[in-house]
């Protein structure tokens, strides 16, 4: 009876691993105390190893229902293998003009996950530093509880966009 156990408990973790062939990097981090502070950096490190492919770039906010405003601001800096910098600033919309909140949820914690980037093109294999700061009014952004980065490959069908 154990070993049929274990062997089921593999399969499993083995199915629910294989579920998500697309994606190539997705980490989240916590924000301590749900208070993104305005020079917080979160910093991810990709590991790009094919330039044939194209991917999508999403960026994952989960916060509390009491975050103070529809949308959220963010300044993202991009970090090529040959140092390189190029950044942007975007605005992640977590909610609808009614404030009814945007993306799952479940009591009073919501998950959303927003593209930033369709059919991105890596032109160079390495390292790949992305750098994501609040970028609002506030020194003190409360309600936000994680914040990351996912990439994932996308539809192969799609036509080359320049991560640039």
């Amino acid at each position: 009876m154990n070993r049929l156990l274990i062997i089921s408990l593999i399969f499993l973790v083995y199915s629910l691993e294989s579920c998500d062939t697309n994606r190539v990097f997705e980490k989240n981090t916590k924000i301590k105390d749900y208070v993104w502070m305005h020079d917080q950096k979160i910093t991810f490190e990709v590991e790009i190893t094919d330039t044939a492919t194209l991917y999508n770039i999403y960026i994952n906010v989960r916060h509390t229902g009491s975050y103070p405003m529809q949308n959220l601001w963010v300044k993202i800096e991009t970090i090529f293998p040959t140092g390189k910098a190029l950044s942007q600033e975007l605005s992640l919309p977590l909610a609808e003009k009614t404030g009814k909140w945007l993306g799952d949820g479940l009591g009073d914690i919501w998950d959303r996950s927003i593209m930033i980037q369709e059919n991105a093109y890596f032109d160079e294999t390495g390292l790949y530093t992305f750098n994501i700061e609040q970028n609002t009014r506030r020194t003190q952004l409360w309600g936000v509880m994680d914040i990351g980065l996912r990439i994932e490959k996308a539809a192969t069908d799609a036509l080359i966009q320049d991560v640039r």
